[in-house]
C-alpha cells in the first residue's frame, strides 16, 4: 500500500464538461463554503516539453498564479484547454481525517478529451471505438508536460469515423486500496471534468474513506447530477 492518496469525484455519465462559465461559479461557492481559500491557489496547464529531463523547470512550466477573481475569459483561453486549478483545502474535503496536522489539496480538472487515472488499483476501461480504432493515448513526456500527472487519455472522438467516446458503456474494476474490495464501475476513472483531492500522507488508512458528504451535495446540487467517487493510495 503506498503512503499517499488521492480521490476523485466524478460525474455519472462520464461525458460531462461544464462551461467555463458554472465552473467560476462552482468555485464561489468552495470559496463561500468554506472548503477553499483565497491564498496560494495556481493553475497547471499542458506545455510543450523545452526543458528535457529537468524536472524542477518542468514542473515550473505549466504552473501560473490564479487570477484573484477567476473569470470565463481566463479558463476559455486555448491554452488552458487541459487545466488543473489547485487549492490548499481550508476544510478536510474527506469523511474521516486523521490526528494531528492535515495537509492536502482540493483541485478541479477540466479537459477536452477524457483523463484516466494510472494507479494498480484502476483497471482500464475498453477503449475501442466501434470501428476498431483504440483511443486511448499517453500525453508524451518528451514533448509535453503534462497538467495530469499519473494519468493516461481517452480521445472524445474517434478520428476515423468521427463517433464520440461514451466511457460508460463499458465497466472497469475498481479495488478498494484499504479493504480489497472490488467494484464494476460503468466508465470506470474517466472523466473530462472532476473534483480531486490529493491528501499527500494525511489520510486515514480505513475502506470507509470517501468525499465529504455535504462536499457532494453541494456539487450535485450545483450541477443538477449524480456524482460517484474513485480513490488509489500510491
Amino acid at each position: 500500500m503506498g503512503v499517499r492518496y488521492e480521490r476523485w469525484l466524478i460525474a455519472r455519465g462520464n461525458t460531462f464538461s461544464p462551461a467555463a462559465a458554472s465552473v467560476v461559479k462552482l468555485v464561489e461557492k468552495l470559496r463561500k463554503e468554506g472548503w477553499i481559500g483565497d491564498s496560494g491557489a495556481y493553475a497547471v496547464k499542458t506545455v510543450e516539453n523545452t526543458f528535457g529531463a529537468d524536472q524542477a523547470k518542468r514542473l515550473a512550466a505549466g504552473s501560473e498564479a490564479m487570477p484573484a477573481t477567476l473569470t470565463k475569459d481566463w479558463l476559455e483561453d486555448p491554452e488552458r484547454e487541459e487545466l488543473r486549478l489547485v487549492w490548499r483545502a481550508v476544510k478536510y474535503p474527506l469523511n474521516l481525517a486523521p490526528e494531528g496536522e492535515v495537509t492536502c489539496s482540493l483541485e478541479v480538472h477540466r479537459c477536452l478529451e477524457y483523463v484516466y487515472p494510472s494507479a494498480d488499483n484502476i483497471d482500464a476501461v475498453p477503449s475501442v471505438c466501434r470501428c476498431g480504432e483504440d483511443l486511448a493515448f499517453e500525453w508524451d513526456d518528451e514533448e509535453l508536460v503534462p497538467a495530469f500527472a499519473a494519468s493516461t487519455g481517452i480521445f472524445a472522438e474517434c478520428e476515423e469515423c468521427s463517433r464520440t467516446f461514451e466511457p460508460s458503456k463499458g465497466t472497469a474494476t475498481i479495488t478498494n486500496p484499504f479493504d480489497g474490495t472490488k467494484e464494476e464501475v460503468a466508465g470506470g476513472a474517466a472523466y473530462r471534468f472532476a473534483i480531486k483531492v490529493d491528501c499527500g500522507k494525511s489520510f486515514v488508512k480505513d475502506g470507509k474513506l470517501a468525499f465529504a458528504p455535504e462536499l457532494v451535495a453541494l456539487m450535485e446540487a450545483e450541477f443538477g447530477r449524480q456524482f460517484y467517487e474513485v480513490g488509489c493510495s500510491r
